[in-house]
Formats: C-alpha cells, structure tokens, sequence
C-alpha cells in the first residue's frame, strides 16, 4: 500500500508526471488474482480490495505467481510501458514448484524487471538468498531486497 501511494501523482525528474496501474497476486498451491491491471481504479479502490486478503498457505509455489503476471502483462499492459514485478516470499520454494528460471527468464526477456523481497528472516540464509539473486533483475544490489531493509519502500521507489 505504501508503493501504491507513492506511485500516485509521481513525477519523473523531466517533470512529467507517472501513469500507474498496480495489480496484485496472491500465491501458494494457486493463484488468486486479487487485482489485475484492468481492475485499476485508484489508489483507493485497490486499497479497499487487498486489505481483506487471507493468507492462502500450503507452500510457495512462485513459478505459478510469475507465469500468471507474465500473462497479465501480455494481456493487459499497455504497448511500450515499463514493467515491474515486486516478488514478495519466504525465500523456500515448494519441493514441487516448476521450474521457476525458465518462468522468470520467460518474463525477463518480454522486458519486465523483478524486484525480489524476502519476507522472512529465513530468505536471507545463503543458499535462499542465492536462489532469489538469480530471479531478481540485474544488478542485485537494487533488484534484491528484505522486507526489514532500512528504507525498502523508498529504495524500490527510486529504482522504479
């Protein structure tokens, strides 16, 4: 909600001022579209329908979150716009999960950029940390983040 905040009425350093529509999915076992780019309709209104969300549960299953806001992009943006996944998890893949590099490099090349966030202490552990470099964009030091990090909203902001 702070992201989608500051997106709103932004300017960019040319004073222009930046369009945005903001979409979210939650995922585990599947995926519920809670919001797609077609549903935008304000920052307010996408405030009101994520804040009754219910954690799903039952594993991370990552590969099915970046398939479905692939195909979202495909669907719904807008030629030439800029687009960006904030990757929110636990850092620990379901054993089950498909291939998550050939989604993510899928996506990659059809031009959207990933923020990955760990959300857990336990994403920040070496081999889990290793894992979410590879599917952040390059370069990690502004692709790959904790949710804990000093000033995260302001940081992606920034790169955004």
């Amino acid at each position: 909600m702070d992201m989608v905040d500051r997106l709103q009425g932004a300017q960019l350093p040319t004073g222009r001022s930046l369009s945005s529509r903001v979409a979210l999915l939650q995922y585990s076992s599947h995926v519920i579209k809670e919001q797609t780019l077609t549903d935008w309709r304000g920052s307010e209104n996408f405030k009101n329908r994520i804040t009754p969300i219910v954690y799903i549960g039952h594993g991370t299953y990552t590969t099915y979150a970046v398939t479905n806001m692939t195909k979202i992009y495909q669907e719904e943006s807008r030629p030439g716009s800029i687009k960006v996944v904030v990757l929110l998890t636990d850092g620990v893949s379901h054993p089950r999960n498909p291939d998550i590099f050939s989604a993510v490099a899928d996506a990659k090349n059809l031009g959207i950029k990933f923020f990955t966030l760990g959300i857990t202490r336990t994403a920040n552990e070496p081999a889990n940390r290793a894992e979410l470099r590879l599917l952040a964009s390059s370069p990690g030091s502004r692709f790959l983040h904790n949710l804990q990090d000093e000033d995260i909203v302001e940081k992606i902001f920034t790169e955004v």
